[in-house]
């Protein structure tokens, strides 16, 4: 009896000690629909940050901050307006956080704690030049870049030198010239610009109203171009009491832009046309076309004002 308890004891010994297959434990992983960004990074940044490794499928740490501007936004929405959501109007501290992955950057805005992220309409931010026309378009229109967005940003081949932009007696060489067309918004209104493809030449592209002057006894052969986005284009193609003659360019002016906008809003489509009856010895030819957004109709003095105004936005464009 004695020699089967010692025979046990040591079956029981020899099992113990004989090596057995552990089981291996896996590493715990971030939860993909949920990855975590760097944690030396303020909340905000950190939620920008998860929310486009979310959306691109990739890592956090393959994602790069470029900037984090603390910005203060005009509503509930973070300054991101989408159709159909409504944003409630009250201001909401926060950042605009641009981020980098795979050679593109995004546009994130949040409130103070990350607690809110949105993406800016879900598009890349990410060339010199947009950014560039960011910048460009606050400046025209007197407004933080902040308050304006980019729509959509996609490469083209323009059919001509001048991105696919006429402007009324202004040749353009029939060459393809590899671009892009950026659409920025601003409180609820598109602007388009179109560049070549280094963004070294930037063309607003949203006509917004033109004039032309021909004929008369001074022999006028004037044209103006204003775009929406403020840019004026003014050309005289011929000779003029002065001697001058050429392309000029410049901006409205706060007070023009001011006024413009207000027509903007209140006036549809029209054409004017203030030229001379037919028969009239040296006869001056003059037309209006304006592409204003509202529903109003014009009158008389809308009629005269309109030119009038772009006479005098001529007079001081050929003048500078």
């Amino acid at each position: 009896m004695k020699k089967l308890s010692l025979i046990f004891i040591l079956i029981w010994m020899l099992t113990a000690c004989s090596p057995r297959e552990r089981s291996l434990q896996q590493p715990v992983l971030p939860n993909e629909d949920s990855p975590s960004a760097p944690v030396d990074m303020t909340p905000a940044q950190r939620a920008a940050i998860s929310a486009l490794a979310r959306t691109l499928n990739l890592p956090p740490e393959e994602i790069a901050l470029i900037s984090a501007e603390s910005v203060e936004w005009p509503n509930g929405c973070l300054g991101v307006q989408k159709m159909g959501v409504m944003c409630t109007q009250a201001i909401v501290p926060g950042y605009k956080i641009v981020l980098e992955a795979d050679g593109k950057r995004y546009e994130f805005h949040t409130d103070e704690d990350g607690s809110q992220v949105a993406q800016v309409n879900d598009v890349s931010v990410s060339t010199p030049a947009e950014e560039t026309l960011v910048k460009q378009l606050a400046s025209n229109l007197g407004l933080k870049e902040s308050e304006i967005s980019v729509v959509s940003s996609s490469d083209v081949e323009f059919g001509d030198a001048c991105l696919g932009v006429a402007m009324p007696d202004v040749m353009c060489a029939q060459v393809v010239t590899p671009g892009r067309i950026v659409v920025l918004e601003s409180n609820g209104v598109q602007y388009e610009y179109h560049t070549n493809e280094d963004g070294s030449i930037v063309q607003p592209a949203t006509l917004a109203l033109t004039w032309t002057r021909d004929g008369g006894i001074a022999g006028f052969c004037d044209r103006l171009t204003v775009f929406l986005s403020g840019e004026v284009y003014g050309n005289q193609c011929g000779s003029q009491p002065n001697g001058t003659a050429g392309t000029f360019t410049a901006l409205l002016s706060k007070e023009e832009r001011e006024q413009f906008n207000a027509w903007m809003k209140e006036l549809g489509q029209v054409n004017v046309d203030a030229s001379d009856p037919k028969g009239v010895s040296d006869r001056m030819v003059v037309t209006l076309e304006f592409y204003g957004k509202g529903d109003g109709s014009l009158t008389k003095a809308d009629e005269q004002a309109l030119i009038l105004w772009a006479q005098d936005v001529f007079q001081k464009l050929n003048l500078q």
